[in-house]
């Protein structure tokens, strides 16, 4: 086996292994993962596969911090933030 392959596939085993480490920690996680939404505290059901494919989790992994909101809330926030960026841009182009 030639030098060339033996470093891809030593590279390729060490970036499996890497993303297989970062997917355990993500896992691990979400065991902190709540039981209602963080903001308004609509109860969440895990067993509930409707809530488990709508919901969105938020995951903070340098502060180990798992956040559950539920699609009412996520939209009403996304709505704001492009609210928000289109008032500076608007504020940018007056200037």
């Amino acid at each position: 086996m030639s030098f060339k392959r033996k470093l891809r596939r030593a590279q390729a085993t060490k970036g499996k292994k890497n993303a297989e480490k970062a997917l355990a920690e993500k896992v691990a996680l979400f065991g902190h993962l709540g039981d209602k939404c963080l903001t308004c505290e609509k109860p969440f059901d895990r067993l509930n596969r409707e809530q488990v494919m709508t919901w969105n989790v938020v995951v903070t992994q340098n502060k180990e911090a798992v956040r559950l909101y539920c699609p009412t809330c996520w939209n009403k926030a996304v709505k704001l933030i492009k609210e928000t960026k289109e008032e500076l841009l608007n504020k940018k182009k007056e200037k």
